[in-house]
């Protein structure tokens, strides 16, 4: 990738500006200015123009220019021109509208070729293809930032490096691939067969105790079954024996026995009669003394009635005399009578009245007395020769009885039959509940099964222990195959280790040329044996033959740029991929001159070169750089923000 132009849109500092990279002799092309003046800012728009930001809240509070945002300017681009192989292209990332109340904001890149067209994805794996974003360390080059190379714990980062620029992307990505195929496929679908596997135990388990409650109640209906059929047989016993005790000889029995209950009845009605009978036949003895006595009294109650009435006569006439004498009419009331005629009267007793009442009472109680005597209608010999008729058809009926009891060889009792009956209606509730029971259980039967069935199938959905085992194959394949593939890597970088060795201290011979550098170190290299974890971490070699202490006795800055900058280009050389290389920061912290010897290793670089300096950077690279410069750009101030001026 040959850089050929940028242009910068409202990023950061710059409000319009453009560097042209064509048609110039030189390799090594310059863009001074002071600290603060912009040179990084230039440098992280090249890399968001190639490979974007860090998110649209970037891109609105980082990247976009504070005086386009105060004027509503709502752009933001960068245009990079490049050339790959023999094909142009130009890349265009931007913003065309930010989002002022959510304060983010949106890009868009587009890569245009000499015959095709690229947006969005497919403009950013294009660009990938050409140069990847994991690659870029190698050609953006940071002074500052290159140091954390030589860390102490750095190893397994500059081992990555040496893998990236070896091309060990295909290896990689297998292994991410394949680490990806495990990650998402391989042992989810190894976890859900475990799991469904066990769903098949589970439901193998719940089929297994369904077959045992099915067997136990087919257990239990068979024996309610043989108890139904015993059950059976003693109802037909019993009804049998029912039979017997309602025949026609136990109804006859029975006729007899109600027969002779009933003229047990009738005797005792008629000894009751006999016995009022006898009572009555007194009264009928003394009918005529009887009956003379109550004319006595009678006559004597007139006698006690005529003598009351008298009385009360007696009584009323002296009330009239009293009356009377008093000159008032008693009868129609007129006053003033003269004469009064006098009546003979006997003076009123009222003990005598009272006396008289009382006796009156008594004989009326006799007299009725008297008049409710009843005479019999039958006299005793009529009864008695009813009672004796009774008992001759009672001994006939015993005689009778008795003799079909001898018939049948005994009666049975009332309480026998009732057993019998209750035994029958027993028999029978429990014949009925025994068969509900059987039917109950052949629902649940019928239930169970269907639920068997209805888990057979999802059994049967559920993956086979045969299914896991090919799962687990394929695991472990693939497990291999990337444990092969990173004992391919580490092969593959260990065979380049000592080439790359030799590289790096080619590089670290032309830049450090400092007395200090020289007469100190003689080069440098990787910690240890190839095969041990911190095997690729960075050491220099002291004159001689020891390793520097870095640990304990931590490098300079210059040290550190050197030792730095020796890796990364002594690596650049096994790298498969070409570009413009961006470095800011070049010679910040080196001497003099380490400085012009780096300018001189610059000066003999075959790709092109874009340097972000300081002017006292660019003096101190020294006239090899000068020479070999082709496009020279200043950064002026223009208020708060920067613009770029050419240098002729």
């Amino acid at each position: 990738m040959k850089i050929l132009s940028i242009r910068v849109v409202n990023f950061r500092p710059y409000r319009e500006a453009e560097i042209d990279l064509t048609d110039r002799d030189g390799s090594v092309h310059i863009i001074e200015g002071d600290q603060g003046g912009g040179k990084t800012s230039l440098h992280t728009a090249i890399q968001w123009g190639l490979y974007g930001g860090a998110g649209p809240k970037s891109n609105y509070t980082k990247h976009w220019n504070e005086r386009a945002k105060q004027a509503g300017e709502e752009d933001m681009s960068v245009r990079i021109k490049f050339k790959e192989g023999s094909r142009n292209y130009t890349l265009i990332r931007e913003i065309d509208r930010f989002n002022q109340n959510q304060q983010r904001a949106h890009e868009d890149i587009t890569l245009i070729g000499d015959t095709e067209t690229y947006s969005g994805e497919e403009a950013q794996d294009r660009i990938e293809e050409i140069l990847p974003e994991e690659l870029k360390r190698f050609f953006f080059l940071d002074g500052e930032r290159i140091q954390d190379l030589i860390e102490e714990d750095a190893g397994e980062k500059v081992k990555r490096e040496i893998e990236t620029v070896l091309k060990h992307r295909t290896i990689i990505n297998s292994q991410d691939d394949l680490e990806d195929l495990l990650e998402d496929r391989l042992i989810p679908r190894r976890n859900r067969i475990e799991e469904e596997a066990k769903k098949r135990d589970d439901i193998l388990d719940e089929i297994s105790g369904l077959r045992e409650e099915i067997r136990e109640l087919r257990e239990q209906n068979e024996e309610d079954r043989e108890e139904i059929q015993d059950t059976k047989s003693a109802l037909e016993e019993n009804r049998k024996e029912l039979e017997e005790l309602n025949d026609e000889t136990i109804e006859r029995i029975n006729d007899l026995e109600s027969d002779k209950t009933s003229l047990q009845s009738d005797k005792v009605k008629e000894l009751s009669d006999l016995k009022e009978s006898w009572e009555e036949l007194r009264y009928q003895i003394l009918a005529d003394e009887i009956n003379e006595t109550k004319s006595d009294i009678i006559e004597e109650i007139k006698g006690y009635e005529d003598s009351l009435a008298d009385i009360e006569r007696n009584e009323v006439i002296t009330g009239l005399i009293e009356d009377a004498k008093q000159g008032k009419c008693p009868i129609c009331g007129t006053e003033g009578i003269d004469h009064i005629e006098q009546h003979d009267t006997e003076e009123y007793d009222k003990e005598e009245s009272e006396e008289l009442t009382e006796k009156v009472v008594e004989l009326r109680e006799m007299r009725d007395r008297l008049e409710s005597v009843s005479y019999p209608d039958h006299y005793p010999v009529d009864h008695q020769t009813e009672i004796d008729r009774i008992n001759e058809e009672i001994g006939e009926k015993t005689d009778k009885r008795e003799e079909l009891l001898d018939e049948l060889g005994g009666v049975p009792d009332d309480s026998e039959q009732d057993t019998l009956e209750n035994n029958i209606k027993e028999l029978e509730d429990k014949i009925r509940d025994l068969e509900g029971d059987i039917e109950d259980r052949e629902e649940k039967i019928q239930q169970k099964e269907q639920n068997i069935r209805t888990l057979e199938s999802k059994r049967e959905e559920n993956a086979s222990n045969q299914e896991l085992q090919k799962v687990n194959k394929k695991i472990d394949a693939a497990q291999t195959a990337i444990e092969k593939l990173n004992t391919i890597r580490n092969i593959h970088v260990q065979e380049k280790r000592e080439k790359i060795k030799s590289e790096m201290n080619q590089v670290f011979e032309q830049v450090a040329q400092s007395e200090f550098m020289s007469q100190r170190y003689e080069g440098l290299d990787f910690r240890g044996d190839p095969t041990d974890e911190d095997s690729y971490v960075l050491q220099l070699i002291e004159s001689d033959g020891e390793t520097k202490d870095m640990a304990n006795h931590e490098p300079s800055a210059g040290e550190s740029q050197l030792t730095a900058l020796s890796f990364i280009f002594g690596l650049n050389k096994y790298a498969r991929y070409s570009s413009t290389i961006v470095f800011d920061t070049v010679a910040g912290r080196l001497d003099l001159t380490n400085s012009q010897a780096q300018g001189e290793f610059f000066s003999k670089l075959e790709d092109p070169l874009l340097l972000l300096v300081t002017d006292s950077e660019l003096r101190d690279l020294g006239e090899a750089v000068k020479k070999e410069i082709g496009a020279h750009y200043r950064i002026k101030p223009d208020g708060k923000d920067s613009q770029l001026e050419r240098v002729n």
